[in-house]
């Protein structure tokens, strides 16, 4: 997989045709492997290289800095999933105010000029753009107009014990891993969910912030990347000492 940044040189392309699918996808959740199995399956039809667009934070980090809890995936996580799932490119851009002034059919446009798109994959509600001003039904109106093939999927929803139906997002992953539910939180991810350790201890040794999403105050049972068995402590909102691996997943028994 090659990874580029949005505003370098985009010369790994050679003028072949891409699909492309633009979000956060923080979590890689069912709803996102929906959508990459969709550009994938696409990309091998018409011999297109496929293309994931993505920003080196999830947009809510940003726009809802304010209430929001962290992410679920650090950055070097979501980019081990993207290859895993097969993607060809990854383009990374950073969301500061000069991306963000740009409108939605400009940004589209640019993706055309620079990355010969020709196809463009996203969920129900997507919107692009200044503000996220440019709705759906202006995004097919462009691509028509531009001979950019769109394909926009049904939301995935999740059937709780209860019976209660809601649908697969970050932000409701969130609120499960917040709730101390990892068996929901994995069945949603696909996978236990899991902390970068090695993120955490560069980012705390470089005295920056946590990003990463962590459960209530409590002590866990998690697992290393060499299986072995971790009671994890999370006090005051941290991690209380960290342990001596790579990362950690937490058991779906917590």
């Amino acid at each position: 997989m090659h990874v580029c940044y949005w505003d370098k040189e985009l010369s790994c392309f050679g003028g072949k045709e891409t699909a492309v699918t633009i979000g956060s996808f923080d979590g890689m959740h069912k709803g996102h492997r929906v959508l990459i199995d969709t550009l994938t399956r696409i990309c091998a039809e018409k011999n297109y290289q496929s293309v994931v667009f993505t920003f080196t934070r999830p947009l809510p980090a940003i726009k809802h800095a304010g209430d929001y809890a962290g992410d679920i995936c650090s950055l070097s996580q979501r980019l081990a999933l993207f290859e895993q799932l097969h993607v060809d490119t990854l383009i990374l851009v950073d969301f500061d105010e000069k991306f963000a002034a740009v409108s939605g059919t400009d940004f589209l446009l640019q993706l055309v000029e620079r990355i010969n798109m020709r196809c463009l994959v996203e969920g129900f509600d997507f919107h692009c753009g200044y503000k996220g001003k440019t709705t759906r039904t202006e995004i097919e109106r462009w691509a028509k107009g531009s001979q950019v093939e769109t394909h926009f999927l049904e939301p995935v929803y999740y059937t709780a014990a209860d019976g209660k139906r809601e649908r697969v997002s970050s932000s409701f992953i969130r609120r499960m891993i917040l709730n101390g539910n990892f068996s929901a939180a994995a069945e949603l991810l696909g996978h236990p969910y899991e902390l970068d350790i090695e993120e955490i201890r560069r980012v705390s040794a470089a005295g920056l912030p946590v990003t990463q999403l962590l459960p209530p105050d409590g002590v866990y049972c998690a697992f290393s990347e060499t299986d072995s068995t971790i009671m994890l402590e999370v006090k005051n909102g941290k991690i209380a000492g960290l342990p001596d691996c790579r990362r950690v997943r937490f058991s779906v028994k917590n």
